[in-house]
């Protein structure tokens, strides 16, 4: 175990949560020492909190949901066990990054799904926790896994045999789910789906006035539900709810009079061109929509504004986007640096007269904690639409946190109240995101399902726990 004094295990989080008082912090850098950490703990009764790279921002990112938590970094675990460039599979650990997985990729028919978020962030700690990609969910990506249970003992799901080996989906149950969001053991390796590089990436990106978001979502949930021919995830994205008074704070750049429109469109040049054409005309009735541009994001200027987003769709991570909304220059400043962040994560409705009801409400909430909220929708399918939640604000300010936080759980008040359940959870909350959004039924299966494995209770406790 290492010294507490150490800066790292101090409270660090952007997002302001409430801080967690940590036991320590260990950094096993394969199986074998996962294992043993666990039985040692185990035999202690001492608490584990896993985490990858921690860079888990707006959502409490190195910090347990517990106190009294050691830390398993599991960023020393960074080995590309194997790679199949027939199939398209990568059997990863957790400490393996965009960037590493990506460089790995490059010159070979297969690209990775990328996030948003930086170069150097977990691919496994995001696919776990049902990130979104430029391309499809990361829980698509999740293939099967390796974990450590509170024995010690080591179970592989989904066709991921003993010796690392992918084979894809084999018969009989596969627990593989189990362990999105999960709190039932330690992942030490998972296979990734790969993405087939296509022929043609176009980015598209529109800035339309704030008043047609309505129709705009409306418009692009009949695009993908009448058949989108091209891969890639659509966004409708940096709509922006403000107060009329107050000291609130949005990135810079960000207009509050337009959202925007964006997402790539894959596939053969055939497939691109038509998925352009439908596309356009699924907008045809939303104003300012005959100006998006489709551009080759092979071809964008590195002074392009939408440089960072044509990098993505290509398969190439990169940290400027996070960089220029948090005011940074190293994602290593993200969790001291001058700008706070939150993230509230629901599912959001995909028809207008539903969103048009679902923002009026949460304009009420923005008004009454003088604190800017900005919505983006990723219509991850033709049947939902992965909502991200994103409220700023200036540490420095006296009350500037405490409101953040109170639009946060008015927010979430608001939107179960309309129908949108949280689909993924912040450190404070994750415990009871389950709980009320569950079944009892399903409650009680999960928690002898948790009781079976772990029966003290002593990994990840709190963590989407039951």
């Amino acid at each position: 175990m290492q010294d507490l004094s150490r800066p790292e295990l101090r409270s660090r989080d952007v997002g302001g949560h409430q801080p967690r008082s940590l036991a320590g912090i260990e950094t096993p850098r394969t199986l074998d020492e996962v294992r043993a950490l666990v039985r040692q703990a185990m035999t202690a009764r001492r608490r584990l909190y896993p985490i990858s790279t921690g860079r888990n921002w707006g959502m409490g990112s190195a910090m347990p949901v517990t106190d009294d938590n050691l830390v398993v970094d599991l960023g020393g675990m960074n080995r590309v066990r194997s790679l199949d460039l027939e199939a398209g599979f990568a059997v990863i650990e957790p400490g393996v990054t965009q960037a590493q997985l990506a460089e790995v990729l490059r010159g070979t028919p297969w690209m990775l799904n990328v996030t948003a978020s930086c170069a150097d962030t977990s691919v496994i700690g995001n696919a776990l926790d049902r990130g979104d990609g430029c391309i499809r969910s990361r829980v698509h990506d999740v293939a099967g896994i390796e974990a450590v249970l509170a024995d010690g003992s080591v179970v592989t799901t989904g066709g991921l045999d003993p010796a690392g080996r992918y084979h894809g989906r084999v018969a009989g149950p596969d627990l593989t789910s189990s362990f999105v969001q999960h709190n039932l053991g330690i992942v030490t390796a998972m296979a990734v789906s790969l993405v087939p590089r296509p022929q043609t990436v176009a980015l598209v990106h529109g800035r339309i006035p704030r008043d047609q978001v309505a129709v705009a979502v409306g418009a692009m949930t009949g695009f993908l539900r009448r058949g989108n021919p091209a891969e890639g995830l659509m966004r409708v994205r940096e709509l922006s709810l403000t107060p009329g008074h107050g000291d609130w704070a949005l990135p810079a750049g960000v207009d509050p009079g337009l959202f925007t429109i964006l997402g790539p469109l894959m596939g053969s040049d055939a497939t691109v061109e038509l998925a352009e054409e439908l596309l356009r005309k699924a907008l045809i009735e939303v104003e300012g929509a005959e100006a998006l541009r489709v551009a080759d994001a092979t071809e964008v200027d590195a002074g392009d504004p939408l440089y960072p987003r044509a990098l993505m769709a290509q398969g190439i991570p990169t940290c400027m986007g996070v960089h220029n909304a948090l005011g940074v220059t190293s994602c290593d400043q993200i969790d001291e640096g001058p700008m706070g962040f939150l993230a509230l994560l629901p599912l959001m409705p995909m028809h207008a007269r539903k969103t048009e009801h679902v923002l009026a409400a949460l304009q009420t909430a923005v008004d009454a904690h003088t604190t800017a909220l900005m919505v983006e929708w990723n219509l991850v399918s033709r049947h939902m639409a992965n909502g991200v939640m994103q409220i700023f604000f200036d540490r420095g300010a006296p009350d500037a946190p405490y409101r953040a936080h109170q639009l946060r759980n008015d927010g979430s008040c608001v939107l179960r109240a309309n129908g949108c359940a949280i689909y993924r959870s912040d450190i404070d909350h994750a415990a009871a995101d389950v709980w009320s959004e569950t079944s009892t039924a399903s409650l009680g299966m999960l928690h002898r399902l948790k009781t079976a494995l772990d029966p003290d209770g002593l990994l990840s406790p709190g963590r989407y726990g039951a």
